[in-house]
């Protein structure tokens, strides 16, 4: 008896120990981490203060709009779990998805849907986030799920507007410092021109993003960024130097066109490019294949109009331009500038569009044009080139929209961003119309019209849509290209 009491107690003394040890052994769970870096800040963490492409396509991890994009290019419900619009284009019904939450934890409800909508719109004092924007007329809560956007005239531009995050009413003087989604990841550090770090987001109400967390970095040198993938401090990495990608085998190497435009812009209001012929001249002596093989390795689309082919449904087709030197010889002596000498400023954090200036420098020597290259700062051509307008020639990259009008309208007489300084009566209204439509046929039928005009009066000199080159370490799956500029985080994942 004693003996069977003595082996009891040996029996829980030994269970206690195992229990023990496996607690003092407790098995850590790894966490997924996507490490990765971008060449420029975020300019805001307000979503209605948002401008550039590579903000934009961090945050919208972040901030969810009622509608969102797919790797389509098409528009599917998010934040609104359906939509109708009438039949005269002027009312848009949305209905609320159940069970979203902010990253504060708080439910979100039509009061914050329609507080968003009037942040945007600039009915609540503050400057409209952009100017579809200010074709609201109205904004009603129609019951506890649904609201609905009255338009002051039919807007084909504007659906494309709605993928604008929704916010927490309650933040409403918070939004310049304290981010609040609903999308996959939430912000939990941000330290201005270091790093901007992304958690997962528990109660996401779709499907829950596969990676803990993404920790983006602050590279504004392309080198640095490539030597932290080399080194492992990173484990994916966009916007590879195709000339480099041989140094990558180790690698996956995903391209895909990226829905951009490049451009040598003339302006259009600067002798002597305010004269057709000496644009087109600059356009025949160029050959684009040699530029896109020097630069980018061949990864590119040759274009001739202001829209990559990405955009098949209102894309005009190629009619082939091809290098003539002696017919430009011929417009520039015609013109009387057969000896002309122009400045082309590039930016520099761009090595593709330095390269591209280079290029096409050498190849005006065949029709006997200088052309120097000044290289200046991005914020310098921002305000200068961009917003200035004082410049001979630049070129840059015109990132892609899901909406033709977004594209298109940057050539409008009276469109404040029209840096060609292009101006066409004709153009104006073939745009005023396909944004006024609701028919699919006319919309479509307006916007090619107007992409032969920019073509045939060379309004600007389209070179290509640059694959988009994105290295990722071996072990991370699910990586997938949008036609606009949006990395899904969410979709990614790491085998363990």
């Amino acid at each position: 008896m004693k003996i069977l009491k003595i082996m009891e107690k040996i029996g829980v003394i030994t269970l206690l120990g195992i229990l023990f040890l496996s607690c003092g052994k407790e098995e850590k769970i790894e966490t997924k981490e996507i490490k990765t870096t971008m060449s420029m800040d975020i300019d805001s963490l307000n979503p209605y203060k948002m401008i550039s492409s590579g903000t934009e396509e961090i945050m919208f991890n972040v901030f969810e709009g009622l509608l969102m994009p797919n790797t389509k290019g098409e528009l599917v419900p998010a934040i609104a779990e359906e939509y109708d619009i009438s039949e005269d284009g002027l009312y848009y019904t949305f209905k609320i998805r159940d069970g979203i939450k902010f990253h504060n934890g708080n439910p979100l409800d039509v009061k914050d849907v329609e507080f968003s909508l009037k942040r945007m719109s600039g009915k609540d004092g503050f400057p409209p986030s952009s100017a579809l924007f200010q074709e609201i007329e109205d904004i009603k809560v129609l019951d506890e799920n649904r609201v609905q956007i009255k338009l002051k005239e039919a807007d084909s531009a504007f659906i494309y507007s709605l993928t604008e995050g929704i916010v927490p009413d309650e933040n409403a003087d918070q939004l310049d410092k304290n981010p609040i989604g609903t999308g996959p990841f939430r912000i939990t550090q941000y330290d201005r021109e270091q790093q901007l770090v992304l958690e997962k987001f528990g109660d996401y109400w779709g499907e829950k993003a596969r990676v803990d967390r993404v920790t983006i970095f602050v590279v504004p040198n392309n080198e640095t960024a490539f030597l932290k993938l080399l080194s492992g401090e990173i484990n994916m990495l966009s916007r590879v130097d195709s000339k480099r990608v041989n140094e990558l085998k180790n690698f996956n190497n995903i391209s895909a066109p990226q829905n951009t435009v490049q451009i040598f812009a003339l302006n259009n209001d600067v002798k002597p490019f305010d004269d057709e012929r000496v644009r087109k001249a600059i356009n025949l002596a160029i050959n684009k294949d040699e530029i896109i093989a020097g630069v980018m390795g061949g990864d590119g689309i040759k274009l001739e109009t202001n829209m990559s082919p990405v955009m098949s449904k209102f894309c005009i087709d190629n009619i082939g331009e091809k290098q003539n030197i002696e017919e430009a010889k011929k417009l520039l002596a015609e013109s009387g500038n057969s000896n002309l000498t122009f400045t082309i400023k590039v930016p520099s954090n761009y090595q593709m569009h330095v390269d591209t200036a280079q290029i096409i420098a050498e190849q005006l020597k065949n029709i006997g044009v200088t052309a120097k290259i000044e290289t200046i700062e991005w914020t310098t051509w921002l305000s200068d080139v961009y917003s200035g307008r004082k410049y001979e020639g630049t070129i840059v990259g015109l990132s892609g929209k899901l909406d033709p009008y977004s594209i298109l309208r940057r050539y409008t007489s009276d469109y404040k961003s029209n840096f060609f300084n292009f101006k066409d009566d004709e153009y104006d209204e073939l745009i005023q119309n396909a944004k006024d439509s609701t028919v699919d046929d006319i919309i479509v039928a307006n916007y090619k019209k107007a992409q032969e005009i920019l073509r045939d009066k060379q309004a600007a000199i389209y070179i290509m849509d640059p694959k988009l080159i994105t290295t990722l370490d071996k072990k991370i799956s699910g990586f997938e290209y949008y036609p606009l500029s949006y990395i899904n985080f969410s979709k990614l994942d790491i085998e363990g």
